[in-house]
């Protein structure tokens, strides 16, 4: 093996105390993802591995194991990306100690197998199972954690132990909430670093070809549609957005409401809709994948969001702006962050009151076009996977420069 080929990894055993330095070549990554399943979290993870893989460095990707049955899992998806897939590792969601244990003995050797540079962590257990693994080796790689979280992070003490011994870089989605974590747990603010989610503008791209979202749901072309991405659940404010539907409707007759998602609640939030004046409104497209979805966000006129759910990095709300939606975002964590009020949508107290207000404002169609233009505008700036990528490429650089 040639000089710039040595690994990392090697190099910090070889060098001992001397201290890091600049890579001297493609750096070996592993991905840990502690879920199996293809939950919000996990297409950015996977996203981000694959882009970090086209600028030449090796990466590995290691997810929950998957079950006999269900749906696909997040190694297919890895695999399908071209990364390198490790498998051996139970990788539950939540903590099992005995599995903890047996995983950080596999992530060991797997670390000295394929000299690995940086393990990258998604969630928190398997950033508790890189630390349990990096406790015994006399030359660790780097750990790195994304936190997707739009608020502080929750008080507890696996994440006190993680951030004081076992994180040497934490990105962050939100800077209030790299702020606020900074504050709760006296976190040194040199080691994080805020970056914003980010989307794959190839695929949100509303110039391509997409299926006809309109016609599929029976809704015509001079319909004034606003829709909202969100499962079927009790916290996620549905009776505020069926009210705000029902005063719309009453000044708006082209007006239809576009519910995208599934949940166990999503037919309590329907109940409301079989009153008067609603049963023609409000359409429920269910749960949608790959170009289906893609092309049902491009039948809208304008989004609404109220409140996030697992999606911690709030991507729906980027997605939507990427087809050039403008979006109506509660006031709420790191939405204000992403939605500018007035100039990419509105922030609003999401009350049905303000909600309609909204939505009767975004009906001016030069109105939301303006809006929405701006809005991909500033996806194209900002929230691009592949300058993600760079980035966090340079923090894993920066980690072996420092001193």
């Amino acid at each position: 093996m040639t000089a710039r080929g040595l690994s990392l990894h090697n190099q910090k055993a070889a060098r001992g105390a001397n201290g890091p330095e600049k890579p001297a070549g493609p750096m070996n990554i592993l991905h840990l993802f502690s879920n199996c399943k293809w939950t919000d979290p996990a297409e950015p993870a996977v996203n981000l591995a694959s882009e970090v893989k086209k600028l030449g460095h090796r990466v590995f990707f290691a997810a929950g194991r998957p079950t006999a049955s269900g749906p696909r899992c997040v190694h297919e998806y890895a695999e399908e990306r071209g990364m390198e897939v490790i498998h051996g590792m139970r990788l539950a969601k939540h903590v099992r100690l005995v599995a903890n244990l047996a995983d950080a003995r596999v992530l060991r050797r797997i670390i000295d197998d394929n000299e690995i540079d940086i393990v990258h962590t998604h969630l928190p257990n398997d950033h508790l199972i890189a630390a349990l693994a990096a406790r015994r080796m006399p030359s660790a790689p780097k750990i790195v954690r994304t936190f997707y979280e739009g608020s502080c992070l929750p008080w507890g003490i696996r994440t006190i132990y993680l951030l004081s011994k076992h994180t040497d870089r934490a990105i962050f989605c939100s800077k209030g909430a790299r702020d606020a974590t900074i504050a709760r747990y006296l976190f040194d603010e040199r080691k994080t670093v805020v970056l914003a989610g980010a989307i794959d503008l190839r695929r949100f791209d509303p110039g391509r070809e997409l299926p006809d979202g309109r016609s599929r749901l029976g809704l015509e072309p001079a319909d004034y549609v606003v829709g909202i991405v969100a499962r079927g659940q009790r916290h996620r404010r549905f009776h505020v957005l069926v009210d705000a539907a029902k005063k719309v409707a009453g000044l708006r007759p082209d007006f239809r409401l576009l519910i995208l998602g599934r949940g166990e609640d999503l037919e309590a939030a329907a109940q409301p809709v079989s009153a008067p004046g609603l049963q023609n409104v409000v359409k429920f497209a269910g749960c949608l994948s790959g170009d289906d979805y893609v092309g049902c966000l491009a039948s809208l006129d304008a989004k609404v969001f109220l409140v996030p759910g697992s999606d911690g990095s709030r991507r729906a709300v980027r997605e939507a702006m990427a087809m050039g939606l403008p979006v109506i975002a509660a006031n709420r964590g790191m939405l204000p962050e992403i939605v500018e009020d007035g100039v990419t949508g509105r922030v609003i107290d999401d009350t049905a009151d303000s909600l309609a207000a909204a939505i009767v404002e975004l009906g001016d169609r030069s109105k939301r076009r303006s809006l929405g233009a701006a809005a991909a505008k500033r996806v194209r700036r900002d929230f691009d996977v592949r300058r993600l990528a760079r980035n966090v490429v340079a923090v894993y650089e920066e980690l072996f420069n420092a001193d």
